[in-house]
Formats: C-alpha cells, sequence, structure tokens
C-alpha cells in the first residue's frame, strides 16, 4: 500500500503561535535529530523529558490554539491546529482539540513523533493491520491495546508500532494533545480505516488555521 505525496519546501520555518517555550523545544529536536546514526527509538527517549516539561506549563499555548473547529475535516468538530512547520516539511507541532463525547477517525500519521494530553482526558484505541495490505481499499485491523489517559501522559509514534488509532475525549470539556511528528501531518495524504467494514481510504486532515496549497494535486489512491 502507497500513498505517497511530494510536498514543496516552504520559503521558511513557519510560527502560528510566539512562545519562547515552543521555540526552545523545537531548537532542542533539532539538535538531538541531528545525529543521523542515532535510531528513532533513542531519539524519542532523548526527547521525552523536554516534551514532557512543555505539557506541564500552562500558559505557552493561546486559547485560540485550544478551541474546537466545526469545520473540520476530521469531523466531530476536532480542531487540528497548527503551531510549527519546518521549512522542509520534516517536523510539524499541532494540537488536536477533541469535543466531550466525539471520537476521531481510526487513523494513521505515517511519521515518528510523540503525542502527550495538555488537558483534559482521553481514552485511546490503539490499532494494529493484520493483513498484508495487497488488497486495494481493504485492512484487516487488530485492536491491541486501550488505554486512559490524563493530563501529561504521553505516548510514541514508531510506525508501525502504535501509529494506527482512534482517541475519544472522556472528559466533560474538550481534550487538547500535542503532537511533535516528523512529518508535515495536515498536509500529506494518509490513511482513515473502518474496522467495521474492513476498509481503508485515503485522507488529508489539513489544519484548521493553515491551507495545503497542494490540495488541487492529484494523489496515489490506496
Amino acid at each position: 500500500m502507497t500513498n505517497d505525496t511530494i510536498l514543496e519546501p516552504l520559503p521558511e520555518d513557519q510560527w502560528f503561535i510566539e512562545s519562547q517555550e515552543l521555540r526552545s523545544l523545537i531548537a532542542t529536536v533539532r539538535e538531538i535529530t541531528a545525529n543521523a546514526a542515532e535510531n528513532r527509538t533513542q531519539t524519542l527517549a532523548k526527547l521525552e523529558p523536554y516534551f514532557q516539561e512543555l505539557l506541564a506549563q500552562e500558559q505557552w499555548l493561546p486559547e485560540k490554539f485550544a478551541q474546537v473547529n466545526p469545520e473540520s475535516k476530521m469531523g466531530g468538530g476536532i480542531g487540528q491546529w497548527l503551531l510549527y512547520r519546518a521549512k522542509d516539511r520534516s517536523l510539524s507541532v499541532f494540537s488536536l482539540v477533541i469535543p466531550p463525547g466525539s471520537t476521531t477517525p481510526v487513523h494513521d500519521h505515517l511519521a515518528w513523533g510523540l503525542i502527550g494530553l495538555y488537558k483534559g482526558n482521553q481514552e485511546e484505541t490503539v490499532y494494529r493491520r493484520v493483513d498484508n495490505g495487497s488488497a486495494e481499499g481493504h485492512a484487516q485491523l487488530q485492536i491491541t491495546e486501550v488505554r486512559s489517559l490524563q493530563r501529561g501522559d504521553i505516548y510514541r509514534l514508531l510506525p508501525p508500532d502504535g501509529d494506527i488509532h482512534a482517541v475519544k475525549t472522556t472528559s466533560e470539556s474538550e481534550s487538547v494533545s500535542i503532537h511533535l511528528l516528523g512529518n508535515d501531518t495536515g498536509c500529506i495524504w494518509r490513511h482513515q480505516f473502518i474496522p467495521e467494514s474492513h476498509s481503508v481510504k485515503s485522507f488529508r486532515s489539513g489544519y484548521s488555521n493553515a491551507p495545503c496549497k497542494e490540495e488541487e494535486e492529484k494523489y496515489a489512491q490506496v
């Protein structure tokens, strides 16, 4: 199964909030990931304490980026707010805001990274594929874990491990998670799974505050 999109470089790194805390984290990410010989497991282990520090601070994320979005391409009022994007699109940071009772589609990310809960409570259902991906539009998934998440909890993405999941807000108010991922997640074509019908389709989640200029590009179907 392939679903590749070539994205042109940006003129420069894009910052959508003014936050010294976030800038410090990005500088640390750049420093740690500069060691090309290091595997991603080691990289994420080194990054996690710094990411944990960001989650523990309460004032760095503007309220605008912790709001739901009725026009969300993910549905259910889910807001996906871009906070930072690297010029070469090799790194993005965004907040995902899920209204109470809403659940994301089952989806993948196609990137290594860290996701941490900044506000509220969530239930995460993690899946893995148990088919070979050769049948077009077909995907057989198996649930590997269901876990409850509270503020400050972090999980790692190292595809294929942990890369397919769905997340539901279980708190009375919206949940806000911060994503630090090694691609331009909102603008790449990735996969939405429908476990009940054993099907999969291409989708692009987009961002609530930043367009994807490649909207009209042809892309590879699953």
